[in-house]
C-alpha cells in the first residue's frame, strides 16, 4: 500500500514520531562528551512492541522495553535512518529543546533491510 503524507486516514492508522539523526560527539568546555543531533524530522510509521518469538529470543530482556517501526516504502526509506538516532515516541515532541536531542525517549537500536520492508528497533533511554 503506498502511503500518502496527506492522507488524514492513513495517518490516524498509522503512529507519529520524530528522528533526530546523530551528526557527532564533541565536547564541552570541562571536557564531557556531547553528542550533536541534527533537527528532527516528524514520521507516520506502524509502531508496536517487540513480541514475536524470534524478536524476544534475540533480544532477550531488552525486548520489554523496545519498540519496531515497520516501514512499507523501501525505497524512499532506504538509508534514512542509522543506529544511535534519537527518537520521540509514545506523543513525546521535540518542542522546547535547548538541543536536539534533549527530549528524546528512544534510540535507534538496529535498521533491518529486508526483502519489501526496513525494520527499525527502537530501545527506551534511561534519563
Amino acid at each position: 500500500m503506498y502511503f500518502n503524507p496527506n492522507n488524514q486516514s492513513e495517518k490516524r492508522m498509522k503512529n507519529f514520531l520524530y528522528i533526530a539523526s546523530y551528526i557527532e560527539t564533541t565536547q564541552d568546555e570541562d571536557l564531557n562528551q556531547v553528542k550533536v543531533y541534527g533537527e528532527p524530522q516528524k514520521y507516520y510509521f506502524n509502531l508496536q512492541p517487540v513480541n514475536q518469538d524470534s524478536e524476544v529470543r534475540e533480544f532477550g530482556e531488552l525486548s520489554s522495553s523496545m519498540k519496531v517501526a515497520t516501514i512499507t516504502q523501501k525505497l524512499k526509506y532506504l538509508d534514512k535512518f542509522k543506529e544511535f538516532d534519537v527518537a520521540y515516541l509514545d506523543g513525546v515532541k521535540p518542542d522546547n529543546e535547548e538541543n536536539n536531542g534533549d527530549n528524546a525517549n528512544y534510540r535507534i537500536y538496529s535498521v533491518r533491510n529486508q526483502n519489501t520492508i526496513i525494520k527499525v528497533y527502537f530501545i527506551k533511554l534511561v534519563k
